[in-house]
């Protein structure tokens, strides 16, 4: 059974809309992006099109190669600009460019991401993956989990909800596919590693829940049959990512039209 996520994001719709309404200034998102990666390209139009739909404004900062002391001075600019609420820098950036320096240099307020771990927002992704488990009532805090991968987006940030709650988690780093029969007894499964059809029919049990994290961690087709539920390859993590970066965006624009109330008292 796949974890259709359509109804959550109906409803999730609503009610950013309802939090939208409440803003008297457009929340404005900015986006860094180096590359022309096509998967990438659809993510930021996923991003655009919402963006649209809520009447938030959308400022992409798009290049086809740009080198560290560039995209440091846009970032600079972006810090300073009061009508811009949330920065995303899309990730990957290729090298040789110095991402963990770029990610510090993010305002925190404006971390919409959370890539520096210290934003007033979550993770989008990772609340994405806990909301859709919680929506087909799947017990998280029951069940032996793995996680595959401890990247900034998912792997990492989601690890620390589930240490924050004392769920059951074992994190797998690496070589994962060294560590089948370990991941095979698990109850949940979830992989962000970003490796292509990582997850393999070795890896699973008919009793397990899996989560594609990433996009391109698993191949629905031939792991469904094999296991208990699992997210579809297209039409939930990612709609749900987006979905709660965009709620972080709202936050921010309120908590920047708070300040502005208060400061003009």
């Amino acid at each position: 059974m796949q974890l259709s996520a359509k109804e959550l994001l109906k409803d999730r719709l609503v009610a950013l809309a309802k939090l939208r309404s409440k803003l008297n200034t457009a929340p404005t998102l900015a986006l860094i992006w180096v590359g022309n990666d096509p998967q990438t390209a659809i993510f930021i139009h996923r991003k655009q099109a919402l963006a649209k739909k809520l009447d938030c404004q959308f400022s992409l900062h798009h290049f086809d190669q740009a080198d560290q002391k560039q995209l440091e001075a846009v970032l600079s600019g972006l810090n300073r600009r009061t009508d811009i609420h949330g920065i995303v820098l899309q990730l990957p950036l290729p090298e040789p460019i110095d991402t963990e320096r770029l990610i510090s240099q993010i305002d925190r307020h404006k971390d919409v991401d959370n890539l520096r771990g210290d934003s007033p927002y979550d993770s989008p992704t990772v609340l994405g993956i806990i909301a859709l488990l919680r929506f087909h009532q799947i017990p998280i805090e029951k069940m032996t989990t793995v996680i595959l991968g401890a990247g900034k987006l998912v792997g990492a940030p989601l690890a620390k909800v589930f240490a924050k709650n004392n769920w059951p988690l074992t994190v797998i780093a690496r070589q994962a596919r060294r560590q089948a029969e370990q991941i095979k007894t698990c109850d949940l499964l979830i992989s962000a590693t970003g490796v292509k059809d990582i997850v393999l029919p070795t890896m699973v049990n008919p009793q397990m829940t899996v989560v594609d994290g990433s996009g391109v961690d698993i191949d629905v087709e031939t792991i469904e049959p094999l296991v208990k539920t699992i997210t579809p390859a297209r039409g939930a993590i990612g709609p749900l990512t987006v979905s709660f970066l965009f709620e972080n965006l709202l936050r921010a624009a309120a908590a920047t039209q708070k300040s502005s109330l208060k400061h003009s008292a």
